[in-house]
């Protein structure tokens, strides 16, 4: 199979206007899906279906149970950029253990036949249920995709909605490297990332490393309120989130 296990650690590494940083280990997916079948097979893994691992339709994309997200993926590609093709669509996110899962930030890489990353979406979330896609065009070939945009979606109480991301993006053979710097003007707030190796992704590969990240899913909700506890004692003002939005949907290049 092209999908993988991604095995890595997420950083955050507040700058202004005061200096907080943190670290934790993730395991996560690299996901092809035009290969669902073929992960449904695996003793551990699951699609659609209550396992120790799992990937659910519903946590992705247009968060409809019976629909893959590459189909709203190419849908948005085709509505907007007006381009019908039909690429094969990566998906780097963490699984679901034990039925429960919360992705931050979830990466789309849709690739040509000559394996060149074409599109990418960044779908994010928010501890409210609220998602917004980062639809990105690539314009021009590169090992490393630097993508500058707008902050249009509410994340955290610690962020006002008035700045910017500068998102840089690594994907080869044995890694996978997401960097995003979240800045006011030319005052750089927040470095923030994602960093793994890529590993064979199989039963005994499954196995291995739950035993060594057990609880991995639960542990991404319990550490950021544990942050956000540390993070309200140092910060002095803090923004309200707006009303509930339905998921939006913006394009970019």
């Amino acid at each position: 199979m092209q999908s993988s296990l991604q095995l890595g650690s997420v950083f955050h590494n507040r700058i202004f206007p005061y200096n907080h940083q943190f670290k934790y280990k993730t395991l996560s997916i690299l996901i092809n899906l035009n290969e669902l079948n073929n992960i449904n097979k695996l003793f551990l893994f699951s699609i659609n279906t209550f396992n120790l691992f799992s990937f659910f339709f519903k946590d992705h994309g247009a968060r409809n149970e019976n629909n893959n997200p590459k189909n709203f993926i190419l849908k948005n590609i085709a509505k907007k950029f007006n381009d019908k093709k039909n690429y094969t669509v990566y998906l780097y996110c963490t699984p679901s253990f034990l039925g429960y899962v919360f992705n931050p930030i979830s990466i789309y890489l849709c690739k040509n036949d000559k394996k060149e990353i074409k599109y990418i979406c960044y779908e994010v979330k928010n501890t409210h249920h609220e998602q917004h896609c980062y639809f990105v065009k690539i314009k021009k070939k590169s090992k490393k995709i630097y993508s500058q945009l707008k902050k249009k979606f509410y994340v955290s109480p610690f962020l006002q909605m008035n700045l910017g991301y500068k998102f840089y993006l690594l994907n080869s053979k044995n890694n996978f490297l997401l960097n995003i710097d979240v800045y006011k003007k030319n005052q750089i707030i927040l470095k923030t990332g994602i960093t793994s190796k890529t590993l064979t992704l199989n039963s005994l590969s499954l196995i291995y490393n739950l035993i060594k990240n057990v609880f991995f899913a639960q542990k991404i909700m319990i550490l950021i309120h544990y942050q956000a506890i540390k993070i309200f004692k140092k910060q002095k003002s803090f923004f309200s989130k707006p009303q509930k939005n339905n998921d939006t949907v913006s394009f970019h290049g």
